[in-house]
């Protein structure tokens, strides 16, 4: 029997060997024997046997990129916005001087007079004349009085009293006492009626005697004011070339 699995019986029998620091000198040679560790104690319940866990890989380090330094260059500030220019501003639009006008009706036909406030009266030479050249061209010689315009229209002075305004303002008023009506032609007596086409009144006489067309209205035709007429006979003479080139549409109409 070998002499390392005896030992290894007599170690489980509990048997005490005893070895012998140095050799007898009456025991034979013998081959040292091959020491064996010690088994492990075994577990409460039953030995259990471990499985040895391999070893771990060794773990090789992946060298990260590392950032470049980059040394910070100073930044220029930026420059500031340049200042805004002043906005030139013309000079304000002259504001039309204040005046008045009335708005008849004689059959298809619309008539714009200016006159004085407070308009005109039946006894009146302005009211007469106007009759007369109503039976000329066969309007109703008998007017209905429509409406009333009045420039400024607010006596704040804050607000705009351009000839712009003033146009815009008569325009709309035009428009709305014109809703509605079988109107074929409008007849405007008096330079101030020319805001409807022109807002510079300086060519205000270069309008009378013609007939233009005006957007959302009918034919519109310029004639000077009935005073102007009743002063000067010779711009009768001129009316009346007007009317008879403009009084087929209500004839038409009739």
């Amino acid at each position: 029997m070998y002499e390392a699995t005896r030992l290894a019986y007599l170690e489980a029998l509990g048997v005490t060997n005893w070895i012998p620091r140095e050799p007898l000198a009456v025991a034979p040679a013998r081959t040292p024997a091959l020491l064996l560790p010690e088994p492990e104690a075994p577990a409460p319940g039953g030995a259990e046997l471990r499985a040895e866990r391999p070893a771990a890989a060794p773990r090789i380090e992946v060298p990260r990129p590392v950032k470049p330094s980059v040394t910070p260059v100073p930044s220029t500030p930026p420059a500031p916005p340049p200042a805004p220019e002043p906005v030139q501003k013309g000079p304000a639009a002259e504001p039309v001087a204040a005046f008045y006008l009335q708005l008849w009706q004689s059959g298809p036909c619309m008539l714009l007079i200016e006159t004085p406030e407070p308009g005109l009266e039946s006894a009146m030479p302005g009211f007469i004349l106007l009759q007369d050249i109503l039976r000329a061209v066969q309007l109703p010689e008998r007017p209905t009085l429509v409406g009333d315009f009045r420039w400024p229209l607010n006596r704040n002075p804050q607000l705009d009293r351009s000839a712009a305004a003033a146009n815009r303002g008569l325009l709309a008023f035009l428009q709305a006492r014109l809703e509605a009506r079988q109107i074929v032609s409008v007849g405007c007596f008096g330079a101030m009626n020319t805001l409807l086409v022109e807002t510079d009144l300086t060519q205000a006489d270069a309008l009378l005697g013609c007939e233009e067309s005006v957007e959302g209205l009918p034919p519109v035709w310029f004639a000077p004011s009935l005073d102007s007429l009743l002063k000067r006979p010779q711009e009768k003479a001129a009316l009346w070339t007007l009317l008879r080139r403009v009084r087929a549409r209500w004839q038409e109409k009739s």
